[in-house]
């Protein structure tokens, strides 16, 4: 018994850095897919970019996990994203209009996609 505890204890934080690795890949699968969700709507990679200065339809999503915490006084990083994604007029970058982004993202992906795509822009560095 004591054998089984010590391999779990073990095993436990390799298999949850596992976890953390397959969110970060399933949630840049969703980002740089074109169309996600149970109805196939438009997909991030579509309207944001990750290269800096680049100016396309929604903000460039370049350097996110190092600013997002700054952004909004109270709000974590991941906070600020995963409101941003369920609800995207919350806050509205300077240069850009409201009622731009899908605004339905929370119906179309799971709780867990949703994550998986913060965990992403998160990792991004």
């Amino acid at each position: 018994m004591i054998k089984f505890l010590l391999a779990l204890i073990v095993a436990l934080p390799i298999s949850c850095g596992l976890n953390k690795a397959t969110q970060i890949e399933q949630g840049k699968a969703l980002f740089h897919s074109v169309h996600i969700g149970k109805n196939k709507v438009i997909g991030c990679i579509s309207c944001h970019t990750l290269k800096p200065n680049v100016k396309t339809v929604g903000p460039s999503l370049y350097g996110l996990s190092l600013r997002a915490d700054k952004l909004v006084a109270g709000l974590t990083a991941q906070q600020y994203i995963k409101e941003s994604i369920i609800n995207p007029d919350a806050y509205i970058v300077s240069g850009y209009e409201p009622a731009v982004m899908f605004a339905h993202y929370k119906q179309e992906l799971s709780a867990a996609e949703i994550n998986a795509i913060v965990a992403y822009l998160l990792n991004l560095k």
